[in-house]
């Protein structure tokens, strides 16, 4: 064999070499993937199915802290606390001793008793009231976030003194919400929810009348009145646009301790609507808290009363409201209440520039109650901290511990549930 024969017979088998190579790879890759790998001395594995739950993304959960307080009955003791050497108003000083709890809340209520009407009319005490725009700066100041005006006395001062009201309020604090009164039809029909991060919560305020004066035949509307069909209208579209729904009701008989026959009615009502919390005020005194719940399953908390917050009255009983608190939740199981608690509070009845205040009955002691002008009141001179707690005692029940002067209630972990079957079906029936 030629030299140029053995190279050429080399070069072919190389090629030969090659070939068979890659066609090994080739064969090898295919069987690879046709095939699964088992390693030696293991056991083939088979992925776990995949679970809806684990699918499906859980919903975050979202706590509100909600507070409120009772009626700012601002006689004219209380107007001349906040006089000023200028001739201004302020009225920082009632609100100093629970700044705390205004502060540690989403949601901050208060029950603003008697129109601001402005320097057009005398700041007036009962029977009419009339009292400063400068109210309204410091609870905007304190850090309420939500001012009640469905009262007995929001006609005080006629049509006027609900339009000066309005007109303060959108003038200097247009994005504080205030309702009950309503400056259009429009404002009547609305719906005021809450939100935050996704969790809505609808609020409705009325009261159950205007101490005899007429609503003003021009604007009907102007405030909010407890009317059962305006009520079930209002429910049923805060339920489609919220997930929990507040009502807000002034309502009872004055300086009862219990909640009366009107009361219960109201209550039924809600109930049947699917409300799920309300807060009362208007009988100047405390009254218990409750939930109560229908056939279908469905809770709802009612204070009854939350007394007065601040006034000059002259008996003891009235000296003595409350603080409502309580958690809110949304969570992948529904929308809740997870707690609920109601705080004593204390009117330090004093006469001076801001000499009146309001102390948590937690933080009241027998030096303060000793110097509560309640005192010089007639059959008053026994008012005492002792006097105090026995009759929060006596009207909240077993609930209320004296020891940390608070009624504090926490739930099972599913709290208050809002059963949304059962709330579409009681709503229907009525």
């Amino acid at each position: 064999m030629t030299k140029k024969t053995k190279l050429i017979a080399i070069i072919v088998a190389a090629v030969l070499v090659v070939a068979i190579g890659i066609a090994c790879i080739v064969i090898g890759s295919h069987k690879n993937n046709d095939t699964p790998t088992v390693a030696d001395n293991t056991e083939e594995t088979t992925a776990e199915p995949v679970t809806e739950e684990e699918t499906t993304t859980k919903e975050p959960t979202v706590e509100v802290d909600l507070m409120m307080i009772g009626d700012m009955l601002m006689h004219e003791g209380v107007v001349k606390s906040g006089l000023m050497d200028d001739g201004s108003y302020n009225f920082d000083h009632l609100y100093t001793n629970i700044a705390k709890d205004i502060s540690s809340a989403d949601i901050r209520i208060v029950n603003q008793e008697t129109i601001l009407g402005g320097s057009d009319f005398a700041y007036t005490g009962y029977p009419t009231f009339n009292s400063p725009w400068a109210l309204g700066d410091a609870e905007v100041k304190a850090g309420f976030n939500i001012i009640l005006h469905a009262t007995n006395h929001t006609l005080d001062k006629g049509l006027k003194g609900v339009e000066n009201c309005l007109s303060f309020w959108k003038t200097y604090h247009p994005d504080t919400p205030v309702l009950g009164i309503n400056e259009t039809e429009e404002d009547y029909e609305n719906i005021y929810v809450y939100e935050k991060e996704g969790f809505k919560i609808a609020f409705l305020n009325y009261t159950y009348g205007t101490n005899g004066i007429p609503l003003p035949d021009s604007k009907p509307y102007i405030v909010n009145m407890l009317d059962k069909d305006k009520i079930t209208a209002d429910v049923t579209k805060a339920k489609e646009l919220a997930d929990m729904v507040i009502v807000l009701p002034h309502w009872g008989t004055e300086y009862v301790y219990t909640p009366d026959s009107n009361q219960n009615y109201w209550t039924q009502l809600f109930l049947s609507l699917g409300v799920d919390v309300v807060i009362g005020t208007h009988p100047h005194v405390l009254e218990p808290v409750e939930v109560v719940s229908d056939t279908k399953g469905h809770e709802m908390l009612v204070y009854y009363s939350l007394g007065n917050f601040v006034s000059n009255q002259d008996q003891k009983p009235r000296m003595i409201g409350g603080m409502a608190k309580m958690t809110l939740v949304k969570d992948s199981t529904g929308c809740y209440v997870k707690n609920y608690n109601l705080t004593p509070v204390v009117t330090q009845k004093l006469f001076g520039q801001k000499a009146i205040t309001t102390y948590k009955l937690s933080d009241y002691t027998d030096s303060l109650a000793s110097g509560n002008a309640i005192r010089n009141d007639s059959g008053c001179s026994d008012f005492s901290l002792s006097y105090c707690q026995t009759l929060v005692k006596q009207i909240l029940g077993d609930d209320y511990d004296e020891s940390t002067s608070e009624l504090n209630v926490s739930l099972h972990p599913d709290g208050l549930v809002k059963d949304a079957a059962a709330t579409e079906s009681s709503s229907s029936a009525n």
